[in-house]
């Protein structure tokens, strides 16, 4: 139980939580379009793809999971793009790179331990910039499926915010069966989704040394300098 306690062990656990609890519920005859309940291993499967967020399907999305199921894999892959990317910028002020949330990180890498109050609040920090670019890129998808595609609102706003939350995840999950292929040459639709991937490609160590030190490229990190000129 100790380790549990530790937030660098605690995010495999709960990885493989929510994989279990995933396959469960895509597990169950509500989960798919017809009703009929699907065999474990495309549950499972599926389940672990959308935490692992690798966008590798067995099934295709669109069709064969009711909304109810397209809304599970939507919230696992969420939950599976947060943990990776909190783990990401756990890693990266254990290994020293800063982020200038207490004097006293720099003490604790010397031990390789985190206070909960930091591990708080990197995880604030993710949560907030995670849900405030997702409303922007899917606030443009919706209203651009509205105004342009003739989707209603209720399936213009499910459909933007399923890629938007996809791309900002690197998901690779679609709610339409071509992915995006409609979309080809329309940039007000591919080009949000593009800046989304970009930004957690970037990653968050990266948008907190941007944030600090803007474009000045002699301030930035090591890491920040690697990051964006191999982007």
């Amino acid at each position: 139980m100790t380790a549990l306690r530790d937030p660098i062990r605690l995010i495999p656990v709960l990885f493989l939580g929510a994989i279990a609890v995933g396959t469960l519920l895509l597990w169950l005859p509500i989960a798919t379009a017809d009703g009929t309940q699907t065999d474990f291993l495309t549950a499972l499967f599926t389940a672990t793809s959308a935490v692992a967020v690798t966008g590798l399907i067995v099934v295709d999305t669109a069709t064969y999971w009711s909304p109810l199921g397209q809304g599970v894999i939507l919230l696992l892959f969420q939950i599976g793009g947060f943990g990776i990317m909190t783990a990401a910028t756990l890693f990266g002020l254990m290994a020293g790179r800063g982020f200038g949330l207490r004097e006293r990180m720099a003490t604790q890498v010397e031990r390789s331990r985190l206070d909960v109050g930091d591990a708080r609040s990197v995880l604030k920090l993710v949560l907030v910039i995670t849900l405030t670019v997702e409303a922007v890129i899917a606030a443009i998808l919706t209203a651009r499926l509205m105004l342009i595609y003739d989707h209603g609102f209720g399936d213009a706003l499910w459909h933007g915010t399923f890629h938007a939350v996809s791309a900002f995840n690197n998901a690779g999950f679609s709610s339409y069966s071509d992915s995006v292929m409609s979309f080809q040459g329309d940039g007000v639709m591919l080009v949000p989704i593009m800046l989304a991937v970009i930004l957690t490609a970037l990653g968050f160590p990266v948008m907190q040394d941007l944030r600090h030190h803007g474009f000045r490229w002699k301030r930035w990190t090591l890491h920040t300098k690697i990051t964006v000129a191999g982007t």
